[in-house]
């Protein structure tokens, strides 16, 4: 009898179907890794693109402020791109004004679209496309806005920005700043070395309150800065804040384009009483009044060379702008004044122009054209001009709204009162023993150009 033995049948190996199947894994792994890989280099590439593009409409739109034409602002736009965002191969167009969305055909803006191609690594082994277009776009303009504070003190060098002195309560009734880094010059023009100076300074017992008071450096006495809402009972000192930008380094100096008149009117000089005298807006040069009765019409009031000193007597001017200049200012092109720009002076140029000294019941208003640059300006001094601006009185309101605008000057405020007035200077020096109030909120107060990124 025979025996059975099993013999295995060979085993049929599908190499051909394993293979297959691997070759779709791995093309599945690569297709996934491709994908992964190339959408995140896409996005990092489109944020690098849409920052490019948000930095050439700024570009453009500030280079628009700052009073160049609009080919000039479309070349500096495309620089951003190309150059400082390392993006030469892109493909850069600035439209002003954009053609396209809210701000459609607006002069003040600028849209800028970006256009980059970017090369894939993976996905295209697959039948994907080895380039794409990444394309971006951002709209920049400029506003014209009112500054949030009531005082501020521009100077970084003044030592100190903010200084009062006496027994007296200076009150903001909001915000104020200094951007006094504690060193440079004093009051007196004398070097200071910065580790023995202060942004902000009180001597005697005076005390200054306010909602927020913000010093680029450090202050004396801390406990001197009071909260000026009594129910917050935290301090409104911020030391060590940084630098504030000037908030009218935009506005332009005035010219007959903008509402000067050109007409010389010599001086005004009364010193006696009698009738009221009435004066029109011109170019001046030198207003002093110390008695009597006076009228000055709206518009702009430049003077040359002289100052503005109301001492005395009532004066009434509602609706006007003191522009102080000096001789060689000329009301059609602007210059020299127009070349002034944001430096500091290296030396005081106060014996080439006048000042302003406001001690006296005048009531004053600021110019109340809502289509000028200087809507809500009451006091504009040229930039290089840093002779002093002295306002004092007891009971004081006469500046009853309104922005006195003094870069590198320095402000002397005395006496007892109310100011409803905002003051943008060099650095401000309070001295009394009373009660002053900055009670800017809700005035007619003027307005600075500022760039904003609206799409």
């Amino acid at each position: 009898m025979k025996s059975h033995v099993a013999v295995p049948r060979p085993v049929k190996r599908r190499s051909g179907t394993i293979l297959v199947l691997t070759s779709v894994v791995l093309l599945t792994i690569v297709g996934m890794l491709g994908l992964v890989l190339d959408s995140g280099l896409m996005m990092a590439q489109y944020r690098q693109i849409q920052n490019a593009a948000d930095a050439a409409a700024l570009a453009a739109a500030q280079s628009l402020i700052d009073g160049k034409t609009e080919t000039a602002s479309k070349t500096v736009g495309v620089s951003f791109v190309t150059n400082y965002n390392a993006l030469p191969g892109a493909t850069v167009t600035i439209r002003i004004p954009p053609t396209t969305g809210p701000y459609n055909a607006n002069p003040k803006f600028a849209e800028a679209v970006v256009e980059y191609p970017l090369q894939t690594h993976l996905i295209h082994l697959l039948g994907g496309p080895r380039f794409r277009n990444v394309t971006a776009r951002s709209v920049a303009g400029y506003q014209a806005v009112t500054s949030s504070a009531g005082v501020i003190a521009l100077d970084p060098l003044a030592t100190p920005g903010f200084k009062a002195v006496g027994n007296g309560t200076f009150i903001i009734d909001g915000t104020g700043i200094t951007n006094s880094e504690g060193g440079g010059y004093t009051e007196e023009g004398d070097s200071v070395d910065g580790l023995n100076g202060f942004g902000a300074q009180v001597s005697g017992n005076g005390i200054i309150k306010g909602r927020l008071i913000l010093v680029n450096g450090g202050v004396n006495r801390p406990e001197s800065f009071i909260q000026y809402d009594s129910s917050n009972p935290d301090s409104p000192l911020v030391a060590l804040a940084g630098l504030y930008p000037d908030p009218f380094r935009y506005l332009p100096t005035p010219t007959v384009s903008t509402g000067v008149i050109p007409t010389n009117r010599g001086e005004i000089k009364v010193s006696s009483s009698g009738s009221v005298q009435t004066f029109e807006p011109g170019v001046y040069s030198d207003i002093q009044i110390s008695s009597g009765a006076v009228r000055l019409n709206p518009g702009i009031y430049v003077v040359k060379g002289g100052e503005v000193r109301i001492t005395g007597g009532l004066v009434t001017a509602a609706g006007v702008m003191f522009y102080v200049t000096g001789e060689d200012y000329d009301p059609t092109t602007g210059l020299p004044d127009i070349h002034d720009g944001e430096t500091r002076p290296t030396v005081q140029n106060n014996n080439d122009f006048g000042g302003v000294t406001i001690t006296s019941s005048a009531f004053l208003s600021p110019l109340a054209n809502s289509g000028s640059p200087f809507d809500g300006m009451l006091v504009y001094t040229r930039r290089l001009n840093d002779s002093t601006i002295t306002v004092a009185g007891n009971s004081y309101d006469g500046l009853k709204t309104g922005t006195v605008y003094a870069k590198w000057s320095l402000l002397k405020l005395a006496g007892l009162g109310v100011f409803n007035t905002q003051f943008v200077v060099g650095r401000v020096s309070w001295e009394g023993n009373g009660t002053m109030i900055i009670y800017y909120n809700g005035r007619r107060l003027a307005k600075g150009n500022m760039v904003f990124l609206v799409e």
